[in-house]
């Protein structure tokens, strides 16, 4: 939430920060398809809001006037104390309040990105650094127009504002966003919800974060992404046995947050982790019937013939589409397997799982 209020603060220009910006990669993911006729088909269409960002991003006037002093007067200016490390909010410039202010704090060292979205090309949005001892917001030399996304992965733990204002005509409406949820070194930017009120980023040690939970490392010991789903049913002495298990998790892509609901399992903020080659699959089903006459039946192949366990390969990701992990980020454990090879999609027994791109 944000509460808007009127108060006085000092504009002083002083050193600007030393910041680097990092870069954004936007992942495409193919559709997931089955080629093999008697298996269940099915689709997996995701999405990206990402936007390049631009290393030689445009920065406002006010930052090249060499340290020349800005005084706002209380009369026309609006201030937002913002709850939280994110922000998505509305509002509008207009010849009473043509300058706001919306202060955020973080409480370690943070990676932000944020962007204003605005019909009036005149609008900036710029970073402040805020000492509420002095009453006095420093600025940095972060900031841009309309549509930039913005990037800084060395924002120190502290209270900051970002600051909405006009370099020429007012009286239309902007949307400013900022996601600062992500710990401070972020390499590269993998998803955003277009609202920035979910960032997925990696980190140069191949750690992958969402929204400030650990989610996976690319290359390295992923064993906390283990899946395994165990179906046995027994009776009078008989029974039937399934297993699903996937291990040693070797990671292509990993989608934007979703919401995923499936028969099996459901999330309301789930990250789609797509498989690489050389990830370790198990599949294995068994039957028993105490008879008269004893039967018993045991087989580790798995839907597409194939003998497990093995490493996924090259046919497995380029005939038979992707084979998705869908990862739980409140919880931190996998919770489904999106592929042809879980026999419970792959053969019609269960629908198809709904999933929803989250905004």
């Amino acid at each position: 939430m944000n509460r808007k209020h009127g108060v006085s603060v000092i504009l002083a220009f002083m050193v600007t920060l030393l910041v680097s910006v990092f870069a954004l990669s936007s992942t495409a993911y193919g559709a997931a398809k089955l080629n093999d006729h008697e298996l269940q088909e099915f689709n997996v269409k995701a999405s990206s809001n990402n936007k390049q960002i631009d290393f030689d991003s445009k920065l406002p006037e006010a930052n090249k006037n060499n340290g020349t002093p800005v005084h706002q007067a209380p009369s026309i200016q609006s201030n937002f104390d913002v709850t939280g490390d994110r922000m998505n909010f509305e509002d509008s410039l207009t010849a009473d309040d043509p300058d706001d202010f919306w202060f955020f704090s973080v409480d370690s060292d943070r990676s932000i990105l944020f962007e204003l979205q605005t019909d009036n090309p005149n609008y900036i949005v710029e970073l402040y650094q805020v000492d509420w001892d002095t009453g006095t917001a420093y600025p940095t030399s972060i900031g841009g127009y309309d549509g930039d996304l913005i990037a800084n992965n060395q924002l120190p733990a502290g209270d900051w504002a970002l600051r909405v204002y006009s370099k020429d005509t007012l009286e239309d409406s902007y949307t400013v966003k900022m996601n600062a949820t992500n710990p401070s070194g972020a390499a590269s930017v993998i998803s955003t919800s277009s609202t920035l009120l979910y960032a997925v980023l990696s980190y140069p040690s191949g750690e992958i974060y969402s929204n400030g939970n650990y989610v996976a490392t690319i290359d390295g010991d992923n064993a906390h992404l283990d899946w395994e789903r165990e179906y046995y049913f027994a009776w009078d002495g008989n029974y039937n046995q399934r297993d699903h298990n996937i291990s040693d998790v070797h990671i292509k892509s990993i989608s934007g947050p979703v919401n995923y609901s499936s028969s099996y399992a459901s999330s309301s903020n789930a990250l789609l982790i797509y498989l690489d080659e050389e990830t370790l699959f198990t599949y294995h089903e068994s039957s028993y019937r105490s008879g008269p006459p004893t039967q018993y039946s045991s087989s580790f192949v798995d839907t597409l013939g194939k003998t497990t366990p093995r490493r996924l390969d090259t046919d497995d990701l380029t005939n038979y589409g992707d084979h998705i992990l869908v990862l739980d980020v409140n919880s931190g454990e996998t919770i489904d397997f999106f592929s042809v090879l879980n026999y419970y999609y792959a053969s019609g027994v269960e629908p198809i799982p709904t999933i929803n791109f989250l905004n």
